[in-house]
């Protein structure tokens, strides 16, 4: 029995040992935990631990590299090979105890050498917690390819720690909780340390105070970001700038994908009807809040409801 199918047994999750291209090719493949209900403002949706892996094998071309939705951090911990994406002309080396940074719309392609495997361990996430990230050193789409392993803190270290954030989401049943978004946090936080960039800089509490002070407006209260600026000591234009440099969004967008996030909670949690959601979460009608729903989601909410239940 492999270590991974051991694991599998052990702490949850679906084990599958898979075949390549060629029959005596095969790889372990342990999807630890897959969630598809969102959680405000932050949650794991999934995450993945493979071993022998052949990575992407034809995504090597420019054309055929692939796009996500979501947030990824891969954690290689035996073998090596190369990254590539559209912002650097050549590829970017990975060895053991590098971590490669995943960002939502970034084409992007990395495997093992040629004719090699690498064992590695997925982690895939997504929310405004994280978004309020981009630009302020924590998640860097200018730096994605970053070292963790050090004397002190081994390769083996940081594949305990990303077991720490996901193993207790591989039971039967779990489902991502807020605690779980901290642990993932704390993990982030303890590798910018690693890699070298501040923990706390300026910039991270200032888009940590500017993003707590939008979260923490009502639904029927007006976005107004000459009040809002004034708390920070900067006219309305030089804080719609700040936020959007060091947040990655506008305050505007910022605010109804907050909204949307809430009432994606409520769809899951609550009996209450599409129309009483809407008017909860701060929209004006019914077919507005479905349109920048799906603006947001990519489905209706009641497409979602039903996914949700099923």
């Amino acid at each position: 029995m492999s270590p991974l199918e051991s694991f599998s047994r052990l702490h949850g999750g679906k084990f599958t040992r898979q075949t390549g291209l060629e029959p005596e090719q095969t790889r372990d493949y342990w999807l630890i935990m897959e969630s598809f209900h969102p959680l405000f403002p932050g949650w794991i949706g999934r995450s993945l631990q493979i071993e022998r892996n052949w990575g992407m094998m034809f995504h090597g071309q420019e054309e055929k590299r692939r796009t996500i939705t979501t947030y990824g951090l891969t954690y290689v911990y035996e073998g090596e090979g190369e990254y590539s994406d559209d912002l650097n002309e050549q590829p970017i080396r990975v060895r053991a105890g590098d971590v490669i940074c995943l960002f939502p719309g970034k084409r992007h392609a990395y495997r093992p050498l040629p004719e090699q495997t690498w064992n590695e361990i997925h982690i895939g996430f997504s929310g405004l917690l994280f978004d309020a990230w981009m630009g302020t050193g924590l998640l860097d789409p200018d730096h994605p390819v970053r070292g963790l392993a050090s004397e002190s803190r081994d390769v083996g270290y940081w594949l305990k720690r990303f077991h720490e954030v996901v193993l207790p989401l591989a039971k039967v049943g779990a489902e991502p909780a807020l605690s779980d978004s901290g642990r993932l946090v704390a993990l982030i936080a303890e590798m910018c340390t690693a890699w070298g960039s501040p923990k706390l800089s300026e910039n991270v509490e200032w888009a940590d105070k500017a993003r707590a002070a939008l979260i923490s407006l009502s639904p029927e209260e007006p976005l107004d970001l000459v009040v809002l600026g004034q708390r920070f000591g900067l006219g309305e234009q030089a804080f719609r700038k700040k936020f959007k440099r060091l947040c990655g969004v506008t305050p505007t967008v910022f605010r109804s994908r907050n909204l949307v996030e809430q009432a994606c909670h409520m769809l899951i949690t609550s009996n209450a009807s599409i129309k009483e959601i809407a008017f909860e979460c701060g929209f004006g009608s019914q077919p507005y809040f479905s349109r920048r729903f799906k603006q947001i989601t990519g489905v209706s909410p009641e497409e979602y409801r039903a996914r949700s239940e099923v």
